[in-house]
């Protein structure tokens, strides 16, 4: 399965352009997303960060132990996202777990 994360505010903590290094991950965040790694899931992680933080981000993913396959920047900025596939992430990486564990691959 193919599962795609966005970094800030699901992964780490949302901070400020010029403090993102500084991001804390999210509670269980790493243990999950490396479970599903493990699992033989492809991980992309997005992030609406810009291409000149790449390097940056890839540093900060290395530093906190995140495994991904890929690194996709510049989402979109928007106040709501309407997509058929999503699950809606509210610091509830067990129940996401949970979920992913149900689906077919």
């Amino acid at each position: 399965m193919q599962i795609i994360i966005d970094l800030d505010g699901t992964i780490c903590s949302e901070e400020r352009t010029f403090s993102r290094s500084l991001a804390k991950p999210k509670d269980h965040a790493v243990e999950s997303v490396n479970a599903l790694y493990d699992a033989g899931n492809i991980i992309i992680i997005y992030s609406a960060r810009t291409w000149v933080e790449y390097e940056m981000t890839v540093d900060w993913l290395k530093r906190n132990g995140i495994k991904y396959h890929q690194l996709f920047m510049g989402k979109p900025v928007g106040d709501v996202w309407i997509d058929d596939r999503a699950l809606q992430f509210r610091d509830n990486w067990s129940e996401i777990l949970n979920i992913l564990s149900k689906k077919k691959k």
